[in-house]
């Protein structure tokens, strides 16, 4: 991902009524909420949102993720990629151990993501964390 998008769907985000400061994140955090955009003054929109929880600093890296409310969008992704990408992380979720190969898939998916090249890491706790984000990124897109 580049880092002037990344800055700039921060900046969104930060400007956002519902960016908690606090905790960087979109609504309460991990939580979010629902929210009636007509009740909160904002017009353009009429309709309920979920807002997501995420640590924005995080979600903006993710070239898939998208605003709840619809102020910056998922870049590039095909359904095709975004389902592949889903099929492998809920396969090696469920792996009680990562084998090389699919951890060297893990880090091209990582690097497709947020457009950073990052050397494989060994790190079970990274490793866990990487697959966490995954999961919830995806699950805000299958909703």
């Amino acid at each position: 991902m580049p880092l002037h998008i990344q800055r700039e769907r921060l900046s969104i985000c930060q400007k956002c009524k519902f960016f908690k400061p606090s905790t960087a994140s979109c609504g309460t955090l991990i939580i979010g909420q629902t929210v009636d955009l007509e009740e909160n003054n904002v017009t353009h929109y009429k309709e309920k949102i979920k807002l997501c929880g995420c640590v924005m600093p995080v979600k903006t890296k993710f070239r898939f993720a998208s605003c709840p409310a619809r102020k910056w969008f998922a870049l590039d992704w095909k359904q095709e990629e975004i389902a592949a990408l889903d099929e492998f992380i809920h396969r090696i979720h469920k792996a009680n151990k990562i084998e090389s190969e699919d951890l060297k898939l893990l880090y091209y998916w990582f690097s497709k993501v947020t457009g950073k090249h990052q050397q494989a890491s060994g790190c079970a706790s990274c490793i866990r964390d990487l697959i966490t984000e995954f999961r919830r990124q995806l699950g805000k897109i299958e909703k």
